[in-house]
């Protein structure tokens, strides 16, 4: 079943072991939003499973927080439109024209199209490689998105962050919670994750005046505002002492 976060808001939990990010279930009065696509088809159907097991309708709509493989390589499986920033649309864009034969993977590592890191788990989850399949998203904004889903809005903002430039957050208003995608995390640099400071501080301008109480990370269990904003802070005094 799906995890309860506040009234309106559900998700099924993150998994390291099998690099799946948190996926949302939004439910309005009148429309259903999920958050993020999913690594795999096999990612979805659990998603699904989970709704249904929750005696929920399955989601109007799907937003993507941003176009890393492990939040949108689902997102072929999902019948409903689909919703992503202008920036993750051209990022999915190129990624559909690459080959995705084992030799090309690797040379795709090689050219740094694809993180070295990330190419290992992608052959987990696809064994076969060329069964890929890379979709577009139906809708795109630039700056921000209003969702009305009937007595619940949903706000999709484009936001700074280091670990990806397309990164985008969801901010359930009424239920003063946002779901943050990766927006969170570190820039991979190879197989390194590098801190980007001013990125993160400019993170954190964005983040401060939104009106929300319980922030959900893709990768890591939810938390308060101010642990939020507290974690940041040391983030950002460690890059000072170094």
């Amino acid at each position: 079943m799906l995890q309860q976060l506040t009234p309106r808001v559900y998700q099924l939990d993150f998994s390291q072991e099998q690099d799946r990010p948190v996926l949302g279930y939004i439910r309005g009065d009148r429309f259903s939003l999920m958050v993020d696509a999913g690594n795999s088809p096999e990612h979805v159907q659990a998603y699904l499973a989970a709704v249904e097991e929750s005696g929920f309708c399955q989601p109007d709509f799907v937003a993507l927080t941003h176009s890393h493989w492990d939040h949108c390589f689902g997102l072929a499986s999902l019948p409903m439109p689909s919703i992503a920033c202008v920036q993750t649309r051209q990022s999915l864009e190129m990624v559909s024209c690459l080959q995705w034969t084992p030799d090309a993977l690797a040379e795709n590592v090689r050219k740094g199209i694809v993180p070295q890191l990330c190419a290992p788990r992608i052959q987990l989850h696809f064994p076969d490689p060329e069964s890929i399949r890379v979709a577009l998203p139906t809708m795109v904004f630039s700056e921000s998105m209003t969702l009305d889903l009937g007595n619940c809005t949903c706000e999709l903002r484009h936001v700074t962050s280091a670990h990806a430039r397309d990164t985008v957050i969801v901010w359930v208003k009424e239920e003063q919670m946002v779901f943050l995608g990766d927006a969170v995390y570190q820039e991979l640099v190879g197989d390194v994750w590098v801190e980007r400071p001013e990125k993160l501080r400019k993170l954190i301008q964005e983040l401060e005046p939104l009106d929300f109480q319980l922030a959900q990370p893709a990768h890591q269990k939810a938390m308060t505002k101010t642990d939020l904003l507290a974690w940041f802070r040391r983030r950002l005094e460690r890059t000072v002492q170094s």
